[in-house]
């Protein structure tokens, strides 16, 4: 492996700028045998005693319990709510006239939230919040965009929520509400329907499921945190050495994903992800940030009992009981040996900028067509000898890529495609 005989420099390197003397995280390490006969040394977080939200049946006291821990001062700006300075001294002015006979922030809370409800007709149409104000019109996400920029107008923190609406007969269905905290009292609004609630008693709304919170939880110097798909999430890395360590946890919750939304410093060649880590991002959505965000990517590694995911050889699988599913091959990665499958489907490898060369293992028997798709770097592929190939199995790419019998060691025809 081309990467390995790097990783015991790189987690020296990481040991020194991301687990110094200002940070307690505790690390184990992991010594292995590669089939070159080289040691490596793999290090990742060690579990603590910290709260794990994965389990918890109760996606509401998941939210609750990380913004009892982070307090209102996270809400310093509207997020990804869609507004000019224009739109929003307009709806502000408005709103202050609305609300100068209260005296308190829960007072103006209330005469918003019923301004809203009494005046917004649920229909479909743009839910950006000044189309919202200007034509009274809206569906939930219309609805929350509005509170939550007259709300944050005086003072009061506001944000946007996204999950489910859990319905006795249709099941969930797709939904938006927001959280405000007028006097420092977490509160719960869900004005489509008239709703509103305290936070601490999660039991009074648990037909709301959130999954989204448009708002940064908690962040270090190692990474920023968010509420994503009902987990504490790595939005964010911020350190910037050659090797990152995912840290186990962060003011006492235990981090379960890594699915950042911008790019990785540019120095990470590798990523160490421990037991705790559970998902990178929904695959079946192309919702693997790192597949987006990870281009400089050379390995990922994880620590043998993590009960989610493995890796071989640097590239992540998801465990799926005894049949490991292909999850994310990094996006520096130049050489790729993967796990024999039977088949290799559609759009196995896709739209890999780096990869050169690809290796299916003994074990695989067919590679079905477009199975390898748009790979500019592409130079051979290597199949078993008795492995089928489809005649579009590479699809989007040079006709000067080999396809090799046998494997990298030993080859024993070679056909041009």
């Amino acid at each position: 492996m081309k990467i390995n005989y790097l990783a015991a420099l790189f987690c020296a390197m990481a040991l020194v700028t991301s687990c110094g003397e200002e940070d307690e995280r505790v690390i184990s390490q992991e010594a292995i045998v590669d089939d070159g006969g080289y040691t490596i040394t793999r290090t990742f977080a060690e579990p603590d005693e910290s709260v794990d939200l994965s389990t918890m049946s109760s996606t509401n006291k998941r939210l609750r319990d990380l913004l009892d821990k982070a307090g209102s001062g996270i809400i310093q700006s509207l997020g990804a709510i869609n507004i000019t300075s224009e739109q929003y001294d307009e709806i502000a002015e408005f709103t202050v006239d609305l609300t100068k006979k209260d005296t308190t922030q829960m007072m103006k809370y209330k005469t918003i939230f019923n301004w809203i409800t009494n005046n917004i007709k649920y229909e479909y149409n743009d839910n950006d919040p000044y189309a919202v104000f200007k034509n009274r019109k809206a569906i939930c996400q219309g609805y929350s965009n509005l509170l939550t920029v007259m709300c944050y107008s005086q003072g009061i923190p506001a944000m946007v929520v996204n999950g489910f609406l859990i319905d006795p007969y249709y099941g969930e269905m797709g939904h938006a509400w927001a959280y405000t905290c007028p006097d420092s009292t977490w509160t719960v609004s869900d004005p489509t329907n008239k709703g509103t609630f305290t936070m601490k008693k999660y039991g009074n709304y648990g037909h709301l499921s959130p999954v989204t919170a448009d708002v940064n939880i908690f962040s270090d110097d190692i990474a920023i945190y968010n509420y994503s798909d009902r987990l504490l999430n790595i939005k964010e890395v911020r350190t910037n050495s050659a090797a990152f360590i995912v840290p186990y946890s962060v003011n006492g919750f235990v981090v379960n994903s890594l699915n950042p939304v911008v790019e990785l410093p540019e120095d990470i060649a590798e990523i160490y992800v421990g037991q705790n880590i559970i998902t990178l991002g929904n695959a079946d959505d192309n919702n693997v940030g790192l597949s987006r965000f990870g281009q400089n990517l050379q390995a990922v590694y994880v620590d043998e009992k993590n009960e989610s995911l493995m890796d071989h050889k640097g590239i992540v699988y998801q465990r799926n009981g005894g049949n490991p599913l292909l999850y994310y091959i990094p996006g520096g990665m130049t050489f790729v040996e993967l796990l024999p499958m039977e088949v290799v489907g559609k759009n196995t490898i896709y739209s890999h900028l780096s990869v050169e060369e690809i290796y299916f293992p003994e074990g695989t028997k067919r590679i079905e067509s477009f199975a390898i798709e748009n790979c500019p770097k592409l130079k051979r592929i290597y199949i078993p000898i008795d492995a089928e190939i489809a005649k579009d199995a590479l699809y989007k790419m040079s006709n000067q890529v080999e396809i090799v019998r046998g494997a990298p060691s030993g080859i024993t025809n070679i056909t041009m495609d």
